[in-house]
C-alpha cells in the first residue's frame, strides 16, 4: 500500500472512530461490548481475539494480533436509518443483506465494506478490517451481526 493510500485509510478510520463517539444513541441502547464475545469473533474469523474495548460510549472494538484483524460495532440512533440507507456516500454502493434483523445492507466504498443492521429500535454498524477477500469479510460481518442480534 502506498503511503498516500495508507494515510487516506488512516484518516477514514479515524473519522469513523470519531463518529462513533457522537452522543445521541438512546440511553436504553445495549452495551456494544456485550453484543459479541471474543469466542464468537474468534470463531467467525479464525484468529484469537481479546475482549472488546469500548470506543466512546457507542462502540466496541475487538483486535487480533496475528493476523492483524479488527472488528468494530457501533450503535447509531434509529432515526437516522432511512438517511443512511437512502443517501449513500458519493462513490459508494449499497447491497441488500437479507436475513439479518428487520433490515440490513452493505455499503461499499473503495475497499471498505460496512454492514448496517436495524432490529426494532436498535441500529448498528459492523465492520471487519484486515480481511483482504471481500466475500470472506462480508460473510464474517453477517455471521457476527447474527450473533449480535441474539443479544438484543
Amino acid at each position: 500500500m502506498t503511503s498516500r493510500r495508507c494515510g487516506a485509510s488512516r484518516r477514514r478510520l479515524l473519522w469513523t472512530l470519531a463518529l462513533l463517539a457522537i452522543p445521541g444513541v438512546s440511553r436504553a441502547a445495549p452495551d456494544p461490548c456485550k453484543l459479541l464475545t471474543p469466542t464468537q469473533v474468534t470463531a467467525a474469523l479464525g484468529a484469537t481475539f481479546a475482549a472488546g474495548e469500548p470506543i466512546g460510549t457507542t462502540g466496541c472494538s475487538w483486535t487480533s494480533a496475528s493476523p492483524h484483524v479488527i472488528v468494530t460495532v457501533s450503535l447509531w440512533p434509529p432515526e437516522g436509518w432511512d438517511r443512511m440507507k437512502g443517501s449513500p456516500l458519493p462513490g459508494s454502493s449499497i447491497t441488500p443483506a437479507g436475513g439479518i434483523g428487520d433490515d440490513a445492507f452493505y455499503a461499499t466504498l473503495a475497499q471498505y465494506t460496512v454492514l448496517y443492521v436495524k432490529k426494532g429500535k436498535t441500529v448498528f454498524l459492523l465492520k471487519v478490517y484486515g480481511v483482504q477477500d471481500q466475500a470472506k469479510q462480508m460473510s464474517a460481518e453477517k455471521t457476527l451481526a447474527l450473533e449480535a442480534l441474539g443479544q438484543l
